[in-house]
């Protein structure tokens, strides 16, 4: 499994909460989460305390580093990460900063450095030429540049001439959502948490509250946060008093950040109404508090920005361009339970459909994307396995393992050990005792896949003993077999993937023989369910119409099986001993021809015109997928499940003894290697398992 030494720093002080330390503590628990990562988190202050400290605090797999007595400035921490790095060799080191630590690390840190700056956006309208220049030089010797959107991405892109391949978009760090909200007024209260300072509209929040109280004097306000910037306006001493002593003020002062949404949650409508310097319609950033609100089903007063319209939609009822428009806003909303109601499901919806979008962890594997990942196939039987590990094995992204087992339950157990270690991804073919194994060993970090078949339900009790939890999918090779299994095992649809079986289209794509038109294949004769006497009386009943018909049988005979002839299979052997009479009886006894077992298969359907498929049951039945690739008309007895593999007019319902076989010709045979090239070609069914290991 890959691992990865990281370091993260920060220019921010979780001693203090606003939204940057909010970011920053919810950033290091969602890294220290994964075992794959070795995690050192070089702080910028000293730890006094606090919400913040303490929630870093409980996390578990983090190294917090301090060095310094004082909050360090950005050329003082560029310092300490370089020592820090020369003595412990990271591999990757993420940091949030300015452009010129950016430009100090970048030094000793090219191709391993992840950075993360706004001041290019902030101050897009001021940089010169020269500073553009060195801003591109800069984010393109990182290993990525980190964004918070993709209007942010496209803005660095042009503006910095980066690859938008090099720049990830790592999304606000959103809260859970809250369930079933009453999308009702409760208190007539008002929220802010956050920082204080005039670009964050403090100042309108007190202005806005105060007109707002002319008109609903029991209206309150809640606020959490302890950072003042500024001297907001030269009215921070008013301000903090009106917060400490205003009539219908709540200030909780610096809380944790589940106080901090709970504070959300006991609140009806949340202010983000932050200076038109922060909100306006070149703005891209999305604020943090911004989703705290909406995961409440609160509504948000806010300007109407496009990143805001983007986001809550043009008609969303609350947005405000002033103080007196924010109040009046605010009124209505309190007063009026239908725009009330509209504004906090117009919220709700939008965080939702947000959160959909959002897979935060998507930035652990862009941090050790730059290693092979190694993908780990362990089965008895890998046959139908072969072109998806060849796929695997030609790209030179991936290192390929083979856990070969000797049967259902059989395998080296310290061998496994060995490469489970290694692995990043497990591919379980058939779910047997290899799916009880792998799911009851996986670790944390890893994928892990599974291929039913058919033979799994003959043997259910692999996967009931199967640590179903650890199993990241199910892919099942035919409708029928999906919801049976489904329905059988219990098992959560949303794990489950239908996927055909692939065929090489190009390796069966050759020309037939003359006779083939006269020629049925039968592969597998062994065991009894595959039932050859049936493919007999197919063939029987068209040798009748036309002598010029011949049966071709693949694959090794019930002879060629010692324990076929153990009293487990009497009964079978007897039954394949009538037929062996009755062919030799016939006078059709010629045209039977047993080919024997071989690795031939394109070759041998060059002389087959149509495939018989006459099982008692089957999980797809890879034979029928082949000679169609081939261009073999099938012939189907009705196995539960055909019809949803192969084309329905192909399954014959019952046979009668004046069975016709449908002509043979090239346009059908042509029409036919197409049906199989659209839906069992190897490239798109290896693409589809491509999908589900790396989404």
């Amino acid at each position: 499994m890959r691992t990865i030494k990281l370091l993260i720093y920060a220019d921010v002080n979780l001693n203090i909460m606003d939204g940057s330390s909010v970011w920053l503590a919810e950033l290091l628990a969602l890294i220290s989460k994964d075992p794959r990562v070795q995690l050192d988190f070089l702080s910028k202050a000293p730890h006094q305390g606090g919400p913040l400290n303490g929630q870093v605090d409980k996390l578990v797999n983090i190294n917090r580093i301090e060095k310094s007595a004082r909050p360090m400035k950005p050329e003082q921490a560029a310092e300490v990460i370089e020592q820090l790095d020369n003595k412990n060799n990271y591999d990757r080191v993420l940091v949030r900063g300015n452009i010129e630590m950016g430009k100090e690390l970048v030094k000793f840190l090219a191709g391993r450095l992840v950075y993360y700056t706004l001041e290019p956006f902030q101050r897009r309208h001021d940089l010169s030429i020269r500073e553009k220049i060195e801003i591109s030089e800069l984010l393109n010797k990182t290993a990525f540049a980190i964004v918070q959107s993709e209007r942010m991405r496209e803005s660095y892109s042009s503006e910095f001439d980066l690859s938008k391949e090099h720049i990830y978009i790592l999304p606000p760090l959103i809260p859970p959502i809250m369930k079933r909200p009453s999308f009702r007024n409760q208190i007539n209260s008002i929220c802010y948490t956050g920082k204080f300072s005039e670009e964050w509209g403090t100042p309108d929040l007190v202005d806005v509250f105060k007109l707002l109280k002319e008109k609903l004097p029991f209206a309150k306000l809640n606020i959490a946060g302890n950072k003042f910037h500024g001297e907001l306006g030269g009215r921070k001493g008013e301000i903090q008093t009106y917060f400490e002593s205003g009539d219908g003020v709540n200030w909780v002062g610096v809380v944790s950040r589940e106080a901090s949404i709970a504070l959300s949650r006991q609140s009806d409508i949340g202010f983000a109404l932050r200076s038109t310097k922060i909100d306006n319609d070149e703005s891209q950033e999305l604020s943090t508090k911004l989703f705290e609100y909406m995961s409440s089903a609160k509504p948000v007063i806010l300007r109407p920005t496009k990143v805001h319209k983007d986001l809550l939609g043009s008609d969303y009822p609350l947005f405000a361009e002033d103080n007196v428009g924010a109040a009046n806003k605010i009124y209505d909303a309190l007063t009026n339970v239908t725009l009330y109601k509209k504004a906090s499901e117009m919220s709700y919806e939008a965080y939702k459909n947000f959160a959909k979008s959002v897979d935060h962890n998507e930035i652990i594997e862009r941090l050790i994307s730059y290693q092979k990942k190694t993908i780990l196939f362990a089965g008895h039987d890998l046959k139908f396995l072969q072109d998806v590990m060849a796929a695997y094995e030609n790209d030179s992204n991936y290192n390929v393992l083979i856990d070969k087992w000797s049967g259902h339950t059989k395998h080296d157990e310290n061998e496994s050990k060995q490469m489970l270690e290694s692995a990043d991804v497990i591919f379980c073919e058939w779910g047997l005792g290899n799916i009880c194994w792998y799911s009851q060993h996986k670790k944390p970090g890893q994928k892990l896949l599974v291929r039913i078949h058919l033979q799994e339900n003959q043997v259910p009790q692999y996967l009931e003993e199967a640590n179903i939890d650890n199993i990241d999918q199910f892919i099942f090779i035919a409708p029928y077999r999906y919801e049976e299994f489904v329905e059988m095992h219990n098992l959560p649809r949303e794990k489950c993937k239908l996927i055909f079986n692939t065929v090489d289209n190009e390796r069966f794509a050759l020309d037939k023989n003359d006779d083939a038109k006269f020629t049925l294949g039968f592969i597998g004769m062994v065991p009894w369910r595959k039932r050859f006497d049936l493919a007999l009386d197919i063939f029987e009943s068209l040798w009748k119409t036309d002598s010029k018909y011949k049966l071709r049988v693949k694959g090794k005979t019930p002879h060629d099986y010692p324990w076929m002839k153990g009293p487990k299979f009497a009964d079978e052997f007897v039954k394949y001993e009538e037929q062996d009479a009755r062919i030799a009886a016939a006078k059709w006894k010629d045209n039977v021809i047993f080919d024997g077992h071989g690795n031939d298969m394109p070759e041998w359907f060059q002389n087959i015109g149509y495939i018989l498929s006459t099982s008692d049951f089957e999980g797809s039945h890879q034979a029928v997928a082949e000679g169609m690739a081939s261009g073999a008309i099938p012939i189907i007895l009705p196995w539960a499940g055909a019809e949803t593999v192969y084309p329905k007019k192909y399954v014959y319902e019952s046979l009668h003894d004046d069975f016709e076989a449908p002509t043979f010709d090239i346009t059908q045979s042509k029409s036919i290697m197409e049906y199989a090239k659209h839906h069992f070609t190897t490239n798109h069914v290896v693409s589809q398992i491509r999908e589900l290991i790396e989404q």
